[in-house]
């Protein structure tokens, strides 16, 4: 049995199809400056580094080494469910690869961070935010061309323009009374994925959403914006605001806004609900259950009901399996876990051996403190993931099965 980062790097160069969208030169980072450039020249191959190189620049190193840790272990969850979990667009267009999908959602996952860890960044991103409606009133030749779609939506706090949309039906950019008239029939967005499974909102509603992150802000034990939610937050304003600036730098009003190329890559308004499905992803992996009559109070209180058993209910991976994945290969991921033993990132992978085949992991730890802090972690994770956890303390050894 090979140990994890073994299992990472053979994943890495033998199956480049799978995780290389851009098919770009990358390699397997060895250190933290190599982690750190690998996640930046991913989002910019993809014509997004808007989304990303004010944020990583704050990221401290051990987020930096659990995001890329995450991306890995994602990947090698899904191999082993063998579902291709290709994203098809309602018209049957345009195919977005699990390979495109998973890159976006894991390596932003938590970025958030640097709002939770400093609550100060939230006014480098309101200024991030100004600037850019600063550039599209400079470029107001442009704006007129697509004026009906600036709807600004402001979540003042933390400088967001545009909130995910919790309904993926709509253009989340169009006021309603333009995406519904007659010239512009209501389109029927949805994710659909290539298993069956089809996905029409969001987890949880935007009060559910904004509540919990005043709850989290108010609560005297956490104390703080919760990094999951902000993260979403910022995705998918991040994406808006990138579609308009990637327009509006072609500076040519006569190119279709709903439709255009910048070096190959394909911008269209149908990917909004791509987007907000992403960000979802993000927002929902954080949000935590009640788990006892205290919380489930203080939750009624704050107008929290979904996250309370009977509405709240585990993730199932044929329901939702990019979330589904993240909310997985985020709490399997060892090096955030296992970072207050001081032990090397590299040395915690390779403490690890490991087997993901057919729906099954299997973790086999070497070092004993590794595995107390890792089943402690995983001890119930089954309430809030549709998962079957044997914990073997004799043997060290973890059997997940979904």
């Amino acid at each position: 049995m090979k140990t994890l980062y073994q299992t990472m790097s053979d994943y890495f160069k033998n199956n480049p199809m799978d995780w290389n969208y851009y098919l770009n030169e990358l390699e397997l980072p060895k250190n933290i400056n190599a982690a750190k450039n690998f996640i930046k020249d991913f989002f910019t191959y993809g014509g997004k580094s808007y989304l990303i190189y004010d944020i990583i620049q704050e990221c401290e190193p051990l987020r930096i080494n659990h995001t890329l840790s995450v991306f890995f272990i994602g990947l090698l969850i899904k191999n082993s469910s063998y579902h291709e979990l290709n994203i098809i667009d309602d018209n049957q267009n345009e195919i977005f690869e699990f390979s495109y999908l998973w890159f976006l959602v894991s390596l932003f996952h938590d970025m958030g961070y640097v709002q939770e860890k400093d609550w100060t960044y939230k006014f480098e991103y309101r200024k991030k935010s100004k600037n850019f409606q600063n550039r599209m009133r400079i470029n107001n030749h442009s704006i007129n061309k697509f004026n009906k779609y600036h709807n600004y939506n402001t979540y003042y706090d933390l400088g967001i323009i545009y909130p995910a949309p919790c309904y993926f039906k709509t253009n989340p950019i169009m006021p309603y009374r333009i995406a519904n008239s007659k010239n512009n029939p209501r389109p029927n967005n949805r994710i659909i994925f290539n298993n069956g499974t089809i996905i029409t909102r969001s987890i949880y509603s935007k009060s559910t959403i904004f509540n919990y992150l005043e709850y989290c802000k108010m609560n005297e034990e956490i104390n703080h914006y919760d990094h999951g939610i902000v993260g979403g937050l910022w995705l998918y304003d991040s994406f808006v605001k990138n579609y308009y600036l990637s327009y509006i730098s072609l500076n040519n009003p006569r190119i279709d806004f709903n439709d255009f190329y910048i070096k190959h890559l394909h911008f269209d308004t149908n990917q909004f609900s791509i987007f907000a499905y992403l960000a979802d992803c993000i927002i929902s992996h954080n949000i935590w259950f009640a788990t006892d009559n205290e919380t489930i109070e203080l939750y009624e209180k704050c107008g929290l009901e979904q996250l309370i058993p009977p509405h709240a209910q585990p993730i199932q991976f044929d329901n939702n399996p990019l979330l589904f994945i993240l909310a997985l290969a985020d709490t399997l991921e060892p090096i955030k876990t296992c970072s207050s033993l001081d032990i090397a990132p590299i040395d915690i992978l390779n403490n690890i051996k490991c087997n993901f085949s057919d729906g099954c992991i299997l973790l086999l730890f070497e070092n004993v403190a590794m595995f107390t802090k890792m089943a402690n972690k995983l001890n119930d994770l089954d309430s809030w993931l549709a998962i079957n956890v044997q914990i073997y303390e004799n043997d060290n050894k973890i059997c997940i099965n979904f």
